[in-house]
């Protein structure tokens, strides 16, 4: 009776270990379950989509402010800062996720002409920031999803129709508006040069065809993971924008203070505006995503007058309305369609 009695109380022990660990582990996964149900419902709050694209135009648009508030340092070099606080954080991304920075096979092409137009599109719009007004040059580069039905009618061969086109035509009537050629407004640009302001507008509508390009190349990304895509952009616009620099000789090193922390600034707008611009897409459709773009525009005119204290012509509003009725026409007709 003794040996049994020693025998039974391991087993008594066991089964007491046993019944705790089981209880134990039900409790981590019911604490779990009830973390993950609370997530689902958060994201599947009505207008969390929207709100996302909304934050991400507010953050791009106030890293726009701080390209036009270091106009000593080349606007080159400084999307090799944002680049560089890019990689800084999307490479834990990708090594997280296991993708593979060469992205998925047949698709690479598509990558990486997705990351040439991406860097020449930003090169383009941040030096034109330098020559025409924050609002002007954001109001342009923002018409970029009107060209993209036209992009798509050639490249991709999908329908387009008189509406495509009539948006066509609207966006280049206010991009007109914006620009004031010398042949419509009689020379009269304000306090800016002739040859600026055609320069910079000029630059900002090659900024936006070529981000145009950018998103047909996207759409063929139909499997890469979207941490990939923005490394490659990454690294593509240092490697360029590095032997451009060092060819003309125009490297310049920020002073400590302000320059300083407005670099970093841009840094932090650059992350955090590619991540809620990814949430929005993955959460809203691509139509009303679009439309909550459209803060940006309005940001551009508050900072334009809040902190670079620039008077806004009537002519850039005009053309500013009729750039940004076109994309939200199109981003509704979109969603209608789906």
């Amino acid at each position: 009776m003794t040996v049994f009695r020693f025998f039974q109380r391991p087993a008594g022990h066991a089964t007491t270990s046993v019944k705790a660990t089981v209880s134990s582990e039900s409790s981590r996964l019911l604490v779990s379950n009830i973390q993950r149900s609370r997530w689902q419902r958060f994201l599947r709050l009505p207008g969390l989509g929207i709100l996302c694209g909304l934050c991400s135009g507010i953050f791009f648009a106030t890293g726009s402010l701080v390209v036009a508030l270091l106009p000593g340092i080349n606007s080159m070099e400084l999307l090799i800062f944002r680049s560089l606080s890019q990689m800084a954080v999307y490479s834990s991304v990708i090594i997280h996720a296991r993708q593979s920075l060469l992205g998925i096979p047949g698709e690479r092409r598509f990558l990486f002409f997705r990351a040439i137009t991406g860097v020449i599109s930003v090169n383009l719009i941040y030096y034109s920031f330098r020559l025409i007004p924050l609002a002007d040059a954001s109001t342009i580069s923002f018409s970029a999803p009107v060209f993209v039905s036209i992009f798509a009618c050639i490249l991709l061969k999908e329908p387009c129709g008189l509406f495509e086109l009539g948006t066509v035509i609207t966006t280049i009537v206010g991009v007109m508006l914006i620009a004031k050629p010398s042949f419509l407004f009689g020379g009269d640009t304000g306090n800016l040069s002739m040859k600026d302001q055609i320069m910079g507008s000029l630059m900002a509508f090659c900024g936006c065809l070529s981000v145009s390009l950018s998103y047909i190349f996207i759409r063929k990304l139909q499997k890469t993971h979207y941490s990939v895509i923005i490394m490659s952009f990454s690294l593509v616009a240092i490697f360029i924008n590095s032997i451009i620099l060092t060819v003309i000789n125009d490297w310049s090193f920020p002073a400590c203070g302000r320059d300083g922390w407005l670099i970093l600034l841009l840094g932090f707008t650059g992350i955090i505006g590619q991540f809620f611009v990814t949430a929005s897409l993955k959460l809203e459709d691509a139509g009303p995503a679009s439309i909550a773009r459209a803060i940006d525009v309005v940001m551009a005119f508050i900072y334009q007058v809040a902190f670079l204290e620039e008077t806004i012509e009537w002519t850039s509003v005009l053309g500013a309305v009729l750039v940004c009725s076109c994309v939200v026409m199109i981003g509704w007709r979109k969603w209608k369609k789906r």
